[in-house]
């Protein structure tokens, strides 16, 4: 049987919306679905025998709530569920290893600057072995449409970049490959000094993106491309792409921080603020 598609599932709006997100991705891929709940087992001093009752009651009722939905929804798909003791964290890390994909909810985006990514999924994004997808549940459901890919010249994509075609190619898409940069400062005193300057850094960027997309074309030659190359900050730039795409595919690389897991500064800005499902894959 292929690896899952898993979802961490706490009965939230949510993670519902990640739940349905993911049958969508896990019919697509030909794969199962797993539904997986963390609850505090009897290891945790602070849980009473009562609560502990009262938690596993919850969270089997949340699953099997779940799974009966999806079933009317996705009767061809297989489905897995189980409750899991320990901390949503660590179990969801764990979870991911023998995973094609991992898929949590995050918070709606509020009116006070928008971060609705909590720990846990800060956590996952940053340190998980397999790509995690971010879902808001304000009514970005799973469609077909567009993907767009924040592209890098110069650093390691390889894998963000097969994710992101396979994902263009299974929704029937466009691939939005967007590179943005600030342009360096040209100094000069004639105009047509900083023109001539301007030209060619922006032939470099053609060539250079031209050049990561170039192997990819040919593995994937059903995906229509569009490369976006922009003079901008490129967090802003995704998050602007973001609206009314089907899919944001951004990346990270293997992050040995004493300090804990962290995203860098443009895929972290993307999870907090892309108002679309946000993949964040890990570049071995």
């Amino acid at each position: 049987m292929a690896r899952p598609v898993t979802v961490g599932l706490d009965g939230s709006p949510e993670s519902m919306a990640a739940a349905g997100w993911a049958a969508h991705e896990a019919r697509s891929r030909g794969a199962p679905l797993r539904l997986v709940n963390a609850w505090p087992g009897p290891d945790q001093m602070e849980l009473t025998p009562g609560r502990e009752a009262a938690w596993h009651y919850w969270a089997e009722r949340a699953l099997r709530s779940a799974r009966a939905e999806l079933d009317a929804d996705h009767p061809e798909l297989a489905i897995l569920t189980d409750q899991i003791p320990g901390w949503p964290a660590p179990v969801l890390l764990a979870e991911a290893e023998r995973a094609q994909l991992l898929v949590v909810g995050s918070r709606s985006i509020g009116a006070v600057a928008g971060f609705f990514l909590g720990s846990v999924g800060l956590e996952l994004a940053a340190r998980a072995v397999t790509p995690v997808v971010l879902v808001r549940s304000d009514g970005h459901e799973a469609r077909d449409g567009d993907v767009v890919v924040g592209v890098e010249p110069g650093e390691p994509g390889e894998d963000i970049l097969e994710f992101a075609f396979d994902a263009a190619a299974r929704r029937g898409g466009v691939l939005r490959a967007v590179y943005a940069s600030r342009v360096p400062a040209i100094r000069g005193d004639a105009p047509w000094v900083v023109d001539v300057g301007l030209n060619d850094a922006r032939k470099e960027a053609e060539h250079a993106l031209n050049e990561v997309l170039a192997p990819w074309r040919n593995t994937f030659p059903e995906v229509r491309i569009f490369e976006e190359i922009a003079s901008d900050s490129p967090a802003r730039r995704l998050v602007g792409a973001a609206a009314g795409t089907a899919l944001m595919v951004v990346g990270r690389g293997p992050r040995h921080v004493g300090f804990g897991p962290r995203l860098g500064p443009v895929t972290q800005a993307v999870a907090h603020h892309a108002a679309c499902p946000v993949a964040v894959v890990p570049q071995r």
